[in-house]
């Protein structure tokens, strides 16, 4: 098994392994949503718009309106008041300059309460509702209907809050926008009527993000959670590979030092040895000496029977060349006397 792998199956590297692994099936299916979410489409679908009955029964109150069911039938029932109602001017629909006329219809729930629906009664010309001074007038809509009345349309998503609502005039039909003028709860999407009342023209499907093929948007942020997905793998490989690399670092370390080491005590063991083989060691004439015994009493019998002998000690270069040619003696006597021992034995 190789080093590497050793420290990846480390408990720690497991564990931040099994982290990594975790984080990036989370990105995977943020991936996976967003991707989705590209391809959707709310338009035409394949057999046609489904009736899909009362909304009660299709949608509750603050739920979001799913792609399965946008773009089909429902039906409500409620009443209108006359002071709930915006007019959303700056659409081009049939190639008109055109206003939407949205009312809140107070739908009685079957729990005993209300709750209130964004219904787009129909579009008129801007000019219609334009006063004398050029500005959208909410007042010159037409009026909503008395009484308790039954609508259908069309189910639609919320438009993007954008603007605010100011004397019932508002740019989008847009639930965040219309709960803060007219109260909640609320329904989080609208119904488009299509049969329209008062000379209005239905409103057209609405077109979203959905509506126009691939949304390259959601398409970008599929790919940008593959790729956190794929970093933090990256992360857990990373740490694995410097751990293992600080490792061989102090593996190379220790063995520089240990060979160091081995090679000083064999440089002392050489000196050593070469200084013990030297013939020229002033050692060997104590050898010599204790080889051969006459030379000492010799020595001592001569200085005893001739005092200036050992006067001339007193001169150094007499002392240093007697002592050089006892140094130079002592090798021979002995020879002679091992040769001697030699002939001895052989006798």
């Amino acid at each position: 098994m190789s080093l590497m792998l050793r420290v990846a199956l480390r408990p720690r590297f497991l564990g931040l392994l099994a982290l990594m692994v975790v984080a990036t099936l989370v990105c995977g299916l943020l991936a996976g949503w967003q991707w989705d979410r590209a391809h959707r489409a709310i338009t035409d679908k394949a057999d046609g718009p489904a009736q899909l009955g009362d909304i009660e029964d299709v949608l509750g109150v603050g739920d979001a309106v799913t792609n399965a069911i946008v773009g089909d039938i429902v039906t409500a029932t409620g009443a209108f008041t006359a002071d709930d109602q915006v007019v959303v001017p700056g659409r081009s629909i049939d190639g008109e300059d055109a206003a939407i006329i949205v009312a809140a219809l107070h739908v009685d729930l079957d729990d005993g309460t209300e709750a209130l629906l964004p219904v787009a009664r129909g579009w008129v010309r801007a000019d219609e509702v334009t006063g004398d001074d050029g500005e959208i007038d909410a007042s010159l809509a037409p009026p909503v209907p008395d009484g308790q009345v039954q609508v259908t349309g069309r189910l639609e998503a919320s438009e993007s809050a954008v603007g605010g609502v100011e004397d019932g005039v508002v740019d989008e039909i847009a639930t965040p926008l219309l709960v803060n003028e007219w109260g909640s709860p609320m329904y989080a999407g609208f119904v488009a009527v299509t049969e329209p009342a008062d000379g209005m023209q239905p409103m057209p499907p609405a077109e979203s993000a959905f509506s126009k093929g691939l949304n390259w948007q959601n398409i970008g942020y599929s790919l940008q959670w593959v790729l956190f997905g794929g970093f933090f793998l990256f992360l857990w490989w990373r740490s694995v590979r410097t751990a293992y690399l600080d490792e061989l670092a102090e593996q190379r370390e220790a063995l520089e030092r240990s060979v160091a080491g081995s090679a000083e005590p064999g440089s002392a063991a050489s000196s050593s040895s070469a200084t013990s083989t030297d013939p020229s060691v002033g050692p060997a004439v104590s050898s010599a000496a204790a080889d051969d015994p006459s030379v000492g009493p010799a020595v001592s019998s001569a200085a005893a029977d001739d005092p200036s002998v050992g006067a001339t000690t007193d001169d150094p270069s007499v002392g240093a060349t007697a002592d050089a040619a006892a140094a130079s003696a002592a090798p021979t006597a002995s020879a002679s006397v091992q040769a001697g021992s030699t002939l001895d034995k052989d006798v």
